[in-house]
């Protein structure tokens, strides 16, 4: 049976109507950038917030551009930490303006979803608050994506986490594991060589520690 005018005048409508484009997400299109320069070239490191990690170099006169992209957990992970608001009260320079063969200068801006951005410079003997440790040893976790994956969630399950676990940042600080909550999901943890102590949600330990070793 054939259709009826105004069945077969719908049909063109619907064939003719462009099919809707996802609603972009509001901000900027990057949730942090990381820019290394030495004498020996640089490096630019972004995590944008549709999820994929760009990782270009320029050394010797060749530009290299890696692509990785992020999982729905890392990606939130990553943007909502870089987000954090104890990065504002990082000094936003930190270089020490101390000279050596190779080494590097660094610019980190976070951008979160309101426009603002965050911008620290500093070079590789920085100091800081523990907020700049922090933030540099999410950035090495990146760009350790590209060298291998992230740790599993099931290599820092509660029971692998009893107390007295060492836990070793990315950056080589080591933890140890003090008080663990499987209730709230979170760990305490204290630094072996620094005065220092803080809760962790143990589904995030995976962006900042290497797994524990297995026991003997």
């Amino acid at each position: 049976m054939s259709p009826t005018p105004a069945a077969a005048l719908l049909l063109v409508l619907a064939a003719a109507s462009p099919s809707p484009t996802p609603t972009p997400e509001p901000g900027p299109t990057f949730c942090a950038e990381w820019i290394r320069q030495s004498s020996a070239g640089y490096d630019r490191l972004t995590v944008f917030r549709d999820g994929m990690l760009v990782w270009k170099t320029s050394h010797d006169g060749r530009d290299q551009v890696k692509r990785q992209p992020l999982a729905p957990a890392e990606r939130k992970f990553y943007c909502e930490f870089f987000a954090r608001p104890e990065f504002d009260r990082i000094p936003a320079d930190l270089r020490t303006r101390l000279t050596a063969d190779l080494a590097s200068s660094s610019s980190v801006t976070l951008a979160r979803p309101d426009g603002s951005r965050k911008t620290v410079r500093f070079d590789e003997f920085s100091t800081g608050p523990e907020a700049f440790s922090e933030l540099r040893v999410a950035l090495e976790g990146l760009k350790g994506i590209f060298l291998s994956p992230l740790a599993p969630e099931s290599r820092f399950a509660p029971d692998l986490l009893p107390p007295g676990t060492l836990l070793k940042r990315f950056d080589g600080v080591v933890f140890r594991v003090d008080h663990l909550e499987k209730d709230t999901g979170f760990v305490e943890i204290v630094g072996v060589t620094e005065p220092y102590s803080q809760f962790v949600k143990i589904e995030e330990l995976r962006y900042r520690f290497l797994p524990p070793e297995p026991k003997p």
